[in-house]
């Protein structure tokens, strides 16, 4: 099987990213597109190491990955074929924008680690929450699991006379966003939310069990209470092999003239 020269380009030494993880995921992004359907036989070692100019060493190390995470079945003497049933993406749910979908959208995935701690804010922290300078700011760290593997890595900055407020242990069940809100009675007026995609970083990397620099959905968000006052800068970083994102654009009239109305749709 012949590729095309795009493709080919996706392999580089540059960055410090192991040849053998990158392709992996060249291999995963071929599953998930349908260009290796289930059941099917993916190419011999020898097409492989000729398309991708790689050692056979570097490709088998590779091919045992994949067969370990159930993604490829090895069979002796026929050759590799994709899994009947291989990981897929999670199945999307509906998110509108409101502040209920939000929390569904958390509630059902299991923290599996929580970490806070006091640190200074940087300059964008100042920036985008208006504090003083010099001050310290609460971070809240935290990594969850679907189907026991890690998804997504959210990192929440709060003001001290607010962080200070919230117990651990009850990040570990309730959401943020549920504690602020019933708990600590914060009016949540408002949201801006932004959505980007961006290469992890090492320690993103280390967490969501991805190479460095693999492709994540990269979500910021900051919510505002009363008198339009920004409280919080929320960073969630998701695995792009296991999140859904999607817009359904919707005609609708209003006032005798039609407008599109938007319907947006995540995997969690």
């Amino acid at each position: 099987m012949r590729a095309a020269p795009a493709e080919r380009s996706r392999l580089t030494r540059e960055f410090g990213v192991p040849l053998y993880q990158q392709i992996q995921h060249l291999i995963r992004h071929r599953i998930a597109k349908g260009e290796y359907p289930p059941g099917s036989q993916i190419p011999s070692e020898n097409e492989f190491c000729r398309e991708l100019n790689v050692s056979r060493v570097t490709l088998r190390y590779a091919l045992r990955e994949l067969v370990r995470d159930r993604m490829l079945v090895k069979i002796h003497g026929k050759g590799t074929f994709v899994a009947d049933e291989p990981p897929t993406l999670l199945a999307p749910v509906k998110y509108t924008g409101f502040l209920d979908d939000l929390q569904e959208r958390i509630v059902k995935l299991k923290v599996a680690a929580v970490e806070m701690h006091r640190v200074p804010a940087s300059p964008e922290l100042i920036a985008t929450l208006r504090l003083g300078d010099g001050v310290e700011v609460m971070r809240i760290r935290r990594l969850r699991h679907v189907d026991n593997e890690p998804f997504s890595w959210t990192v929440n900055y709060l003001p001290l006379e607010i962080g200070s407020r919230i117990r651990e242990r009850a990040l570990h069940t309730v959401p943020l966003l549920r504690i602020l809100q019933d708990e600590l009675k914060i009016p949540i007026v408002h949201a801006r939310e932004t959505i980007e995609a961006a290469p992890a970083d090492p320690e993103v990397a280390q967490q969501l069990a991805i190479p460095s620099l693999y492709p994540v959905l990269h979500m910021k968000r900051v919510m505002y209470t009363t008198g339009d006052r920004p409280f919080e800068l929320v960073e969630t970083y998701y695995r792009a092999d296991k999140y859904h994102y999607s817009v359904n654009l919707v005609r609708v009239k209003r006032k005798g003239h039609w407008a599109w109305m938007t319907e947006v749709e995540t995997s969690a």
